[in-house]
C-alpha cells in the first residue's frame, strides 16, 4: 500500500505523456517521451535528494521508481483509451 501514493504521483505526467502521444500520433513520440521522463524524473530526483541515503538504497529507489513508473504508464494508457471511446 505504500507504493500507491508514488503511483498516484507518477501517474500525472504519464498521463500527459500517453495523451500527447496518442491525441496527436506518431509524429509526437519525442516530446511525449520527454515530458513522462521530466515528470516521473523530478519524482524522483526529489525522492533521492530527501533521503540520505547509500548506494544500495539509491539504487533500491531506482528500481523501485521504475516499476512504479511501468505501473502508471499503463493506468494511463487505460485512462486514455477509456476517455477516447
Amino acid at each position: 500500500m505504500r507504493l500507491v501514493p508514488l503511483i498516484l504521483v507518477f501517474y500525472i505526467p504519464a498521463l500527459l505523456g500517453v495523451a500527447i502521444f496518442k491525441e496527436r500520433g506518431e509524429s509526437y513520440k519525442v516530446k511525449a517521451a520527454i515530458m513522462v521522463a521530466i515528470g516521473c524524473g523530478s519524482v524522483v530526483a526529489i525522492q533521492l535528494i530527501l533521503r540520505s541515503a547509500s548506494a544500495v538504497q539509491i539504487s533500491g529507489t531506482l528500481v523501485l521508481s521504475l516499476l512504479q513508473i511501468g505501473v502508471a504508464l499503463v493506468l494511463a494508457a487505460i485512462t486514455v483509451y477509456k476517455l477516447a471511446d
